[in-house]
């Protein structure tokens, strides 16, 4: 993942958004630490997904029936 500071942001924001639509995510460091990640919508749209209520508890669920032994493997499938 690339890094760059907010005030080489300010600069190259056009360049930096080109190469995030082309599927890199950036750190915006700001004053040498990680303070932002510039991602894809959808990217962004994955994450936010990722940790949404439904598909969070879909996920727990999935572990335990996993840890019960009721999965069905993935080449079953």
């Amino acid at each position: 993942m690339a890094e760059i500071g907010v005030k080489q942001l300010k600069n190259t924001a056009s360049r930096v958004i080109d190469s995030v639509e082309n599927g890199e995510r950036v750190v915006v460091t700001k004053r040498g630490r990680p303070a932002a990640v510039i991602m894809s919508i959808d990217d962004a749209e994955d994450f936010v997904l990722s940790f949404s209520e439904e598909f969070v508890a879909m996920r727990l669920a999935g572990r335990r029936a996993h840890r019960a032994g009721r999965s069905i493997p993935l080449s079953e499938i």
